[in-house]
């Protein structure tokens, strides 16, 4: 039987891979050298795609490190209460504390303190981000003097999850 005959039996896929490999035939007949470049090749191939597979891998763990440094900064930003007034001087007859939240407090209680750090007063638990000085607690600071004041937040569990640094105020009126 010819060549063709068989081809002709074996459907155009047959076909196909018959001529395939008479051009590879033809190819290895003119460059012996082929199937060692080939095989190089293929080895480049595997060591490039090793390579990149662990730059991605390396560029993913990067990328995951990142994230948890963040989480971790907004964590610890989280555990600190800003305040925002009074600072500095206090010259008006009421005393209104305001600060900025902390998102994971559920409630705070605000303290002010004498410059040894005394407590004068405490507040009840509050919900809000600012709170009169009762009436009876101002009457009893002294012209002049210096006061400590700071915010601590509470989870719902009544835990200690943020607080501020302590604010320096003086009573001028």
């Amino acid at each position: 039987m010819e060549p063709n005959a068989a081809s002709e039996r074996r459907g155009p896929l047959g076909r196909m891979r018959a001529r395939v490999q008479a051009i590879e035939r033809e190819i290895l007949e003119e460059f012996p050298e082929l199937p060692r470049w080939k095989q190089r090749a293929r080895r480049w191939g595997i060591i490039g795609l090793v390579f990149g597979l662990g730059a991605l891998a390396l560029a993913e763990f990067l990328g995951w490190f990142a994230r948890q440094e963040e989480l971790q900064r907004q964590r610890e930003r989280a555990r600190i209460i800003q305040l925002i007034s009074p600072v500095s001087e206090v010259r008006e007859e009421s005393i209104e504390f305001v600060w900025r939240p902390s998102p994971i407090a559920d409630h705070y209680v605000v303290e002010l303190s004498d410059t040894s750090y005394r407590l004068i007063w405490r507040s009840p638990p509050v919900r809000e981000v600012e709170l009169r000085l009762p009436d009876a607690v101002r009457r009893q600071l002294q012209r002049g003097e210096l006061y400590l004041w700071q915010v601590r937040g509470f989870d719902a569990e009544a835990r200690e999850v943020a607080n501020s640094l302590f604010e320096e105020i003086r009573i001028v009126r």
